[in-house]
């Protein structure tokens, strides 16, 4: 399997093939791009970002996962924030929702307000 690496700005083009139980990766230029390409294939994960309704404001407030989360959970991520409803004040890094969707990754903030 062809992909690129989303690692770090190089954007290596990565060879990615299972060999028996062993998941051998090449065309790296840094051990970065290696387990990249090793997490792609066997559990792909996600940085989620998004917006949350703050109480009698129009303003938004935007958040985002405090680590990845599986690519299949995205969804029930983003249906999360969508409901969610925030009292003010909030300070960046406050969590907004723990363990979202299941998950056991929580949604903190990135502004204050």
């Amino acid at each position: 399997m062809k992909m690129i690496c989303i690692s770090c700005p190089r954007g290596c083009e990565l060879d990615v093939e299972k060999n028996g139980g062993e998941v051998v990766v090449t065309g790296n230029a840094c051990p970065r791009g290696e387990e990249y390409g090793k997490n792609e294939l066997v559990n792909p994960t996600r940085m989620v970002t998004g917006l949350v309704k703050v109480a009698g404001m129009r303003k938004p407030l935007p958040v985002k996962t405090a680590r990845p989360v599986p690519k299949g959970a995205i969804d029930a991520v983003l249906f999360a924030m969508h409901q969610m409803t925030v009292q003010l004040p909030v300070k960046i890094g406050d969590v907004i929702i723990p363990g979202v969707a299941g998950t056991g990754v929580d949604i903190v903030a990135t502004a204050n307000m």
